[in-house]
């Protein structure tokens, strides 16, 4: 891995605004007494630029450093991973949001494999900077990517995991988007006919999921890789070889992907007894809202429950 670049988050969000800062401010916001932001740029041994942001917490070391996992689509500067990373930060944790190689527009264009072994070098970021143990934090996909990389990997430097709306089987949310089985089989039929034709990166439209998403855009190869019959996007199968790690399972009843929907809590909970999975309270009276997936104004309920959890788990920074 190469390290390319950094530099401080803050300070290029000044000059992008047109605000100016004396040098004395700069100094302070820099200081051992506040919290860091430090854009980062790394290349992976094929040659593909992954950004990101590091939050150093004052002080400057944790011993304990939570790597962040976007969802379908996002961005290493998603806002809940923004507010996850400065809350964690304050609490003293050392934190880091990279892109996988499957952000933005490029999500419908990467294989579940490829993305999810690029959280080697979200670790090896945490790594450098003195991180003795790391706790991999996943949204939505990420819930998906982020155990399949300690499946494939056991690597021994991420002692715990947690899962923010998780999916219990990524195909579910697909088949869903679609509004049957009748069209789900038909589009899988199309990918299949694309890939034998030699046309598997050509690319084709997926139905947006619920809540007004637009269609997305996806290659024939990566359908049925993420989303086909025989996909391994299924968290409720990939958490039964992740060792005896703690995993701590948020979800907010009011979440309308249908991944994250009933049976998946069940199938969550069944595939690995060191699961601890906490449904939130209803706050909406059974009605669906798409914020929910992102816990838009619960921010400091979950984060109280993250906390605890990772203290209770002897996981300070």
């Amino acid at each position: 891995m190469k390290q390319i670049a950094a530099s401080c988050v803050s300070i290029l969000f000044l000059i992008a605004s047109g605000c100016s800062a004396s040098s004395e401010q700069a100094a302070s916001s820099a200081g051992e007494n506040a919290v860091r932001q430090e854009l980062v740029k790394v290349r992976t041994d094929d040659n593909v630029t992954l950004h990101g942001v590091v939050w150093t917490p004052a002080g400057g070391q944790a011993t304990t450093g939570i790597v962040l996992a976007q969802g379908t689509s996002g961005e290493f500067y998603s806002d809940m991973l923004v507010w996850l990373g400065d809350e964690l930060a304050e609490a003293g944790y050392l934190v880091v949001s990279l892109n996988r190689r499957d952000h933005g527009s490029s999500f419908g264009y990467q294989t579940v494999e490829a993305a999810a072994m690029d959280h080697r070098y979200a670790i090896d970021l945490a790594a450098e900077r003195g991180v003795e143990k790391v706790v991999t934090a996943g949204r939505s996909f990420g819930t998906v990517t982020s155990p399949y990389y300690v499946r494939a990997t056991d690597d021994e430097r991420v002692k715990a995991m947690i899962l923010l709306a998780p999916v219990g089987d990524y195909r579910v949310g697909t088949r869903g988007a679609v509004g049957s089985l009748e069209k789900y089989e038909e589009m899988v039929a199309e990918a299949r006919q694309g890939v034998s034709e030699g046309k598997g990166s050509d690319s084709f439209w997926i139905p947006p999921m619920p809540g007004g998403r637009r269609p997305a855009a996806s290659s024939y190869e990566s359908f049925l890789d993420k989303r086909g019959p025989d996909s391994e996007a299924v968290p409720a199968e990939i958490l039964k070889d992740v060792g005896d790690r703690p995993i701590l399972a948020i979800r907010d009843p009011a979440d309308p992907l249908p991944g994250t929907l009933p049976p998946a809590q069940e199938l969550l909970e069944a595939a690995n007894p060191n699961l601890e999975y906490l449904l939130l309270p209803d706050t909406r009276n059974g009605e669906m809202a798409r914020e929910s997936h992102t816990f838009t104004g619960r921010e400091d309920e979950v984060m109280g429950i993250i906390l605890d959890w990772l203290a209770k788990q002897g996981l300070l920074p």
